[in-house]
């Protein structure tokens, strides 16, 4: 069963957050985790030009923070081309002075510069408490 999540995102048939720990090609992809007050809310993956997220056990397993509207079911593995909204926001802008002097020199996709902002600059967002960790 297929399902059409908001901006192209979908079911993965292999769904496992496993699968989003371990790494064959670390240079080619970057795992986050996405953290709220020492809790791991769930994983944020870039790999060969997609993204994927998945809930961690330990948010299946609570019931006082909700899904988020974008992944609203907490046992699926969403997959997408585009990296979500909710982490999007937390992109500087790429005319800021230390933006423009990070990416200079660095090239790649689109969702390979997205990952390297991420990285650099995104652990934090004005728009919600989470903090989003790279795994490694």
């Amino acid at each position: 069963m297929k399902i059409t999540w908001p901006r192209r995102w979908q079911r993965s048939k292999n769904a496992s957050i496993k699968d989003t720990k371990e790494s064959t090609n670390p240079a080619s992809r970057l795992v986050f985790c996405l953290i709220y007050e020492h809790n791991e809310i769930g994983v944020l993956e870039f790999s060969k030009d997609q993204w994927r997220f998945a809930y961690s056990d330990w948010f299946k397993k609570q019931s006082e923070i909700k899904p988020f509207a974008n992944f609203p079911d907490v046992n699926r593995e969403y997959v997408s081309d585009d990296l979500p909204p909710f982490f999007e926001s937390r992109l500087p802008g790429i005319s800021q002075p230390q933006v423009e002097a990070f990416l200079k020199g660095k090239s790649g996709s689109e969702g390979e510069t997205k990952a390297k902002l991420l990285k650099e600059f995104g652990r934090r967002a004005i728009t919600n408490p989470f903090e989003l960790t790279p795994a490694f």
